[in-house]
């Protein structure tokens, strides 16, 4: 198994798909990659990446963007990651805007479960926060994930203050006794203005809901996360800023849509690029050596 220099294993492998994205969200950080650079790896790279990371004991393996159904290899992505010997699970995270034609298909290529984006249900707030999109595409998108057995599916809420912190419990209503976990995810830095002006601190809120949970549970490969269970909901909170637990709980290694290791969504400047050795014919030891070099870069952000 992979561990980094503070003893911290690298069980789960991140990979963005795609930069490219049908929403305009006001508060994207674009996966921690500021630079568009226009090329993405096939499949087949995808696939020989992971491969490369599993037999180093990654056992799970996220699809992200940009938005990945945009890809319209989706589909095939999944099916050669899921077939990976040592992989375990392979999830997504999803606005779900394309979700409720892909769930199927993605569920029968091996897909496990998703991540959907989904801050407020309003439907005009919607429209502000996205850049014009329609809400009721989002909700449709959920239901036919969980119909396909896309379970659990994972409720994405960035909470912000004065645009939805007050439409928490709401949220817990719309999706108690359904097969689903509401997600409150605290906003990270990606426009600086936007950030100041609706960051709000989770803290009091986890405390509340704890007050009020029928059951709690530590999970020790997320950050060491609590998930709360309260009248047939599930609620976790994710607090990256300024959380040194956060960061001393860390299992995962990202990859950019461009072929590039990220030890750390925070940072710029340590990332490896394996895709421009692998296009010159880079043997699997020699990329195994560079994601050997990423794993060794990883630093606790928040220490």
């Amino acid at each position: 198994m992979l561990k980094d220099s503070f003893g911290r294993p690298v069980t789960s492998l991140r990979v963005s798909i795609t930069q490219r994205c049908n929403f305009s969200c006001r508060y994207c950080h674009r996966e921690g990659s500021r630079e568009a650079h226009g090329r993405e790896m096939t499949p087949e790279e995808i696939e020989r990446v992971v491969r490369i990371a599993a037999r180093l004991g990654v056992r799970k393996v996220k699809l992200t963007g940009g938005e990945p159904l945009l890809r319209q290899d989706v589909t095939e992505v999944v099916r050669r990651v899921s077939r990976v010997e040592g992989v375990e699970e392979v999830s997504m995270t999803t606005n779900g805007y394309l979700l409720e034609e892909y769930a199927r298909s993605l569920r029968r290529a091996g897909l496990k479960r998703v991540n959907v984006s989904l801050d407020t249900t309003d439907a005009e707030k919607f429209r502000w926060l996205t850049g014009g999109m329609r809400v009721e595409r989002v909700l449709a998108g959920i239901r036919a994930a969980l119909e396909a057995g896309l379970k659990p599916v994972k409720i994405n809420m960035v909470v912000m203050r004065g645009i939805n912190h007050e439409e928490v419990m709401k949220m817990l209503g719309l999706f108690s006794g359904t097969d689903t976990v509401l997600q409150l995810i605290e906003l990270v830095p990606g426009n600086g203005e936007f950030f100041r002006k609706y960051f709000y601190e989770l803290d009091e809120l986890e405390a509340e809901i704890a007050r009020h949970a029928k059951a709690v549970r530590r999970r020790r490969f997320m950050h060491l996360r609590t998930q709360y269970q309260l009248n047939g909901a599930r609620v976790e909170f994710v607090k990256p800023m300024h959380n040194s637990q956060f960061c001393a709980h860390c299992t995962r290694l990202r990859i950019t849509a461009d072929g590039r290791f990220k030890p750390c969504l925070m940072r710029e400047d340590n990332l490896v690029d394996f895709l421009t050795p692998m296009r010159k014919g880079a043997s699997d030891e020699e990329l195994e050596e560079l994601l050997r070099r990423a794993v060794s870069e990883r630093k606790p952000f928040f220490s």
